[in-house]
């Protein structure tokens, strides 16, 4: 390799209307934390309706794990519930919306139509080598506040609104306004990409954090 694309310069970014990306947002503390918080939840939950899965969409099973913290994400059909058989759907750590208040506040300094969000729910997506997620919309919120994105691990291709943006480990990123409802993807993460100070061995862990309610 003739030189690491994580030493080059990344400022702030507004990709679109509605859609910001600040790199390296996250210290690598900060992301050690995260991974080692979504374990422990992960673990407290294991081997019940509620634990980090791979969903069901149609007849096709997702390569992606999913973990859902404040509502759970259900499929076939699509909706969000707050317990399955009888099992509550673990809480939002209340770092989460520490995180989330000082992202947008750097958004915000790109594109000032960004408005604040209630952190209600979140997913825990971890994608292993080869698995990355077709093109969709986040369409079961009745809120409209942005969604707020975290990235840990290796690197990824996200999608939308017609742009690409490489997203590498600590980056945030946010959409609302005119992209809350936009589709968006992500390619399977490049193997080999992330730091070691995250304590992921491959692979890649993506947070997402919305409001469900509308204020």
């Amino acid at each position: 390799m003739l030189f690491d694309a994580s030493d080059l310069p990344r400022p702030p970014f507004k990709v679109a209307d509605g859609v910001v990306h600040l790199p390296g947002f996250l210290a690598p503390e900060t992301q050690a934390e995260l991974v080692q918080q979504a374990r422990c939840v992960a673990r407290s939950v294991a081997g019940t309706p509620v634990a980090m899965r791979r969903p069901l969409i149609g007849q096709h099973q997702m390569k992606a794990f999913l973990m859902s913290l404040g509502w759970f994400w259900a499929t076939n059909p699509y909706r969000l519930t707050q317990s399955v058989d009888g099992h509550p759907v673990p809480p939002v750590p209340k770092n989460y919306q520490v995180i989330a208040d000082g992202v947008l506040a750097e958004a915000q300094k790109l594109d000032s139509a960004l408005v604040p969000m209630r952190v209600e729910t979140a997913l825990v997506n971890f994608y292993p080598p080869g698995a990355g997620m077709g093109e969709h919309v986040d369409a079961q919120e009745q809120a409209d506040n942005p969604v707020v994105s975290l990235s840990i691990g290796d690197e990824t291709i996200f999608r939308i609104e017609g742009r690409k943006v490489v997203l590498m480990s600590g980056d945030a990123l946010v959409f609302g306004g005119p992209a809350r409802r936009a589709k968006h993807s992500v390619t399977p993460p490049r193997p080999g990409t992330g730091p070691a100070h995250t304590g992921l061995e491959e692979g890649r862990i993506n947070i997402t954090m919305r409001q469900v309610h509308p204020t």
